[in-house]
Parts: structure tokens; sequence; C-alpha cells
């Protein structure tokens, strides 16, 4: 009788596999450079930093929305532009879950300044109801990635910033 593969050796495999899949696309000349490594614990810490003034900020625009009955465009807010920028490298994060989470919250920030959506006014203030009235999420700090972050928030932030825009040119 067979016994079922180890954890350490379905890791093993799946590191294996994603060689040999990295080393095909080379040979076609597909090259996908990743992106550079988030830390987790860096990008927890943008997500529940901002997070106290983002909730507010979508609970009144949840009112001003089921008020006019229809989205609103607020257009250009430097400090929801600050949120989105912030969020947009968290969301890179080596936790899919952050990672996810920082993204859902940025597409409703985007959505409430531009007003670009399909989405019925209702559905989504609903949706902003139900992301606001969530329990922040956190990591699992037994598989938390820490990387190169040392504590220093503002100058992680800086280089990673950094990073993300010389990714975007290549």
């Amino acid at each position: 009788m067979k016994q079922s593969p180890t954890m350490e050796e379905l890791k093993a495999d799946i590191e294996r596999l994603q060689g040999e899949i990295d080393a095909a696309d080379s040979e076609r000349g597909y090259c996908k450079i990743p992106f550079p490594p988030i830390s987790d614990v860096w990008a927890e810490q943008v997500y529940k930093r901002n997070l106290a003034d983002i909730k507010p900020f979508l609970a009144d625009y949840v009112e001003l929305v089921l008020a006019a009955k229809e989205i609103v465009p607020l257009g250009e807010l430097e400090r929801v532009n600050d949120w989105l920028d912030a969020l947009k490298v968290a969301r890179e994060a080596n936790d899919i879950v952050l990672g996810a989470t920082c993204t859902c919250i940025a597409v409703l920030l985007r959505i409430a300044t531009n007003g670009d959506s399909r989405m019925h006014y209702a559905n989504l203030a609903d949706m902003i109801v139900s992301t606001i009235e969530e329990v922040p999420y956190s990591v699992f700090y037994e598989d938390v990635y820490k990387g190169d972050y040392d504590g220093n928030y503002d100058k992680y932030y800086a280089e990673k910033r950094e990073e993300l825009i010389k990714w975007h040119e290549n």
C-alpha cells in the first residue's frame, strides 16, 4: 500500500514543477520577472494602519451613495491616493489573503474616487458595508514572510515603491 506524500515532499514537488515551468517559459522566450517580494509583516501594518481611516471614509461614502441613489464620483482626493499607493504595494504581499484583501479595498476606494462601476449602487453599498464590517485580517505568524523588513515602515515603503515602479517599466 502506497503512503501519502508528506508536506515536505509536496512542497519539494511544487518547487520542482515550478522550476520546470519557468525553464520552459525561458526557452520559449517568455520571461516573467517576478515582483519584488513584499514583507507580510509590513503589508499587514499598511492594512491595519490605514484601515482605521478607510472604514469611516467608506461608511460616509455609503451614506452618500444611498442618499443619491447612484454611484457618486468624488474625484481625486490626496488622502485616498495615499491609501491607494500604499495598498498597491501591500497587495503584493506573500500572504495571498492579505494581498486579496488589500486589492478589494483598493477597488472600492477607486470606485469611490472615479465612480466607474457597472454595479448597481445598492450592490456597491452592500459590498462596502460587508468589507468594513469584517474582522480585520491577520497573517498566520508561523508562515509569515518577513523578508528584508527591519521595522522601519517609511524606509521600506519608499524602497518597495521604487522597486514597483522599476518592475512596471520592465
